[in-house]
């Protein structure tokens, strides 16, 4: 199945996602029995919804360079501007892991660190593309998959560090491709009653928390930290809930609206909630110090700058290409 339009409740579960990121940084517990580990797997599994490879991997590699990597780079370099403005003028407020410019090879911790899943995204996606174009037979395809899916697995486990994230790469293939693989059944686009939708994301949701019970998961892409297959099947599970719960809910408007661009929540997000923070634990602004408002206050302001971004700087939030995409003749008839 080819998606070429948008589809109003794959933009609902990007909105849930995303908030339920902003929530967690803001320190709000959203840690749902069985919904835990769903964040980060969910957004995988959208991406490879989309996939295709636009005639060439080339053709694929400028069309990622212009949609993940260049707002990834815009977004690293603003924040450590800030970075060293805040380090030569106010330290005390620059309470970061994050060590300079250079963290991108030598640290996980970058100082806008949401922006360390679209590096992630990057370079998943070009490898399952990779995979894609030159590997003709689907067994063939399977095999490498689940390979470099056990070695990215096996980095982490090993606690091996790995720059620019190519390890968490290698162990969200199986998320990707699941989003792939999806996309190549009925099962999402099939037209039926909504509560038909819900009631398979009420079930699915059941098993998610009994798994969540009754095994020991761990994920944690972030630190490559990711349990056994326990885990992955937690998460599998998980998706396809809050997956099918959007469908049967299909639009709410803010939340649809903030996952339509949640590439600019997630770069945006961090930069608004941090100072945030400071000045919410003013004295005279105690009675406003705790992480609902903060969660609140940073989820109205990132939506503010939505519209901004995309009028003043759309190459640089996916919604204009910076570079040009090369086209195929495969592409032309697709």
């Amino acid at each position: 199945m080819e998606l070429k339009q948008r589809i109003e409740f794959i933009d609902l579960a990007k909105g849930i996602c995303v908030i339920l990121v902003v929530l967690g940084h803001c320190g709000v517990s959203n840690d749902i029995p069985g919904w835990e580990i769903v964040r980060m797997p969910l957004y995988f599994v959208l991406s490879g919804l989309f996939f295709k490879t636009y005639g060439s991997w080339f053709s694929f590699f400028v069309r990622k360079v212009n949609k993940i990597l260049v707002p990834f780079l815009f977004f690293y370099l603003i924040s450590y501007i800030l970075f060293y403005f805040l380090q030569s003028f106010y330290p005390s407020l620059l309470i970061t892991l994050a060590k300079g410019v250079l963290d991108l090879f030598d640290n996980r911790h970058y100082f806008n660190g949401p922006t360390w899943f679209l590096l992630a995204l990057f370079w998943c996606s070009l490898i399952f593309c990779a995979i894609m174009v030159y590997l003709k037979k689907e067994w063939q395809r399977l095999l490498t998959l689940t390979l470099l899916s056990l070695f990215g697995w096996y980095l982490g486990y090993k606690d091996i560090f790995v720059p620019l994230f190519l390890d968490v790469a290698l162990t969200t293939l199986p998320f990707y491709a699941m989003g792939y693989y999806l996309k190549k059944t009925p099962i999402l686009f099939s037209k039926q009653p909504w509560y038909i939708d819900l009631c398979i994301a009420v079930l699915l949701w059941g098993i998610s928390f009994l798994l969540s019970k009754y095994t020991n998961y761990m994920m944690a892409f972030h630190y490559n930290n990711v349990g056994g297959i326990e885990s992955y099947l937690l998460a599998a599970v998980s998706v396809m809930s809050i997956i099918f719960l959007s469908k049967a809910i299909n639009y709410i408007p803010f939340v649809s609206y903030l996952g339509r661009y949640s590439i600019i929540v997630l770069c945006i997000h961090h930069m608004v909630y941090r100072p945030l923070k400071v000045i919410l634990a003013l004295p005279q602004l105690e009675w406003a110090n705790n992480v609902y408002i903060l969660a609140i206050l940073t989820l109205l302001i990132t939506a503010a700058f939505i519209p901004l971004c995309i009028r003043l700087i759309p190459w640089f939030v996916a919604q204009k290409d910076l570079f040009k995409v090369p086209t195929t003749k495969q592409h032309m008839h697709s």
